[in-house]
């Protein structure tokens, strides 16, 4: 595959990736209900104190890491090496922060 084409689809994973992150992230931070069942951990859209924080600090993190990640895939030098270290650690850092907004306490 030409280094070019890699790197653009690289690029293409890490958006898809952040920007689906950060959209659980506020799906689940974001009250949308005045009345919510009694369960724990709540149902999404259900306010829980300082689920907006930790939402907001994932989606930081998730940020940032999407920033590095783009830009040493737009920089491709014929290395693989770069585009999985920062897909992967962009992948778990996505979902590390999603359960860490779910389950909130």
């Amino acid at each position: 595959m030409p280094v070019r084409l890699r790197s653009w689809l690289g690029v293409t994973v890490a958006t898809v990736t952040a920007a689906t992150a950060t959209v659980g992230f506020w799906w689940l931070a974001v009250p949308r209900f005045d009345v919510c069942a009694a369960v724990l951990p709540a149902p999404a859209g259900c306010q829980i104190a300082d689920r907006v924080a930790t939402a907001t600090r994932w989606t930081t993190v998730v940020a940032v890491l999407y920033a590095a990640t783009v830009v040493a895939l737009a920089r491709p030098r014929g290395r693989w090496w770069p585009m999985a270290v920062g897909i992967t650690v962009l992948i778990v850092a996505a979902l590390w922060g999603y359960r860490a907004v779910r389950y909130h306490t």
